[in-house]
């Protein structure tokens, strides 16, 4: 039962992460594109008040469930995709916060890429989900 919460928690976690650092890649692209200042806070804004803590929820909790059986999870194989492409999705995150920090603070170069890194953050975010709902197809 506290399993199976936990893990609600962790997905729950993951679409508040998922959906507000998405939202604050295209707000940073937008900023960059206007001289109007007020994306680039809002985005950062954003990032601080929403990804960042939603990121750590997300992250505690994935923690906590592998910790229940940590062996068992480093024998299926499915996992070290989901590891691997969460880890990009983790790094990405990051990039795009450091984006919305510049772009607040003036740099319009600074978010020209976000679009490009919310499609790539999306596409890793995507192959994690696949890892585990396809997990039996995965499995030799």
């Amino acid at each position: 039962m506290v399993e199976n919460l936990i893990v609600a928690l962790h997905v729950m976690a993951n679409l508040v992460w998922i959906g507000s650092i998405t939202s604050v890649g295209l707000l940073t692209a937008a900023a960059s594109k206007s001289e109007n200042q007020d994306a680039g806070k809002l985005a950062l804004n954003l990032y601080l008040r929403v990804a960042v803590p939603a990121f750590l929820a997300s992250f505690t909790f994935g923690v906590t469930r592998f910790l229940f059986a940590p062996r068992d999870y480093m024998h299926l194989h499915w996992f070290h995709g989901k590891l691997t492409a969460v880890i990009i999705v983790i790094a990405l995150h990051h990039v795009i916060g450091a984006k919305a920090k510049k772009v607040a603070a003036g740099s319009m170069q600074a978010g020209r890429s976000g679009g490009i890194l919310v499609g790539a953050l999306l596409a890793a975010a995507f192959l994690s989900v696949a890892c585990v709902v396809l997990k039996q197809l995965l499995v030799p």
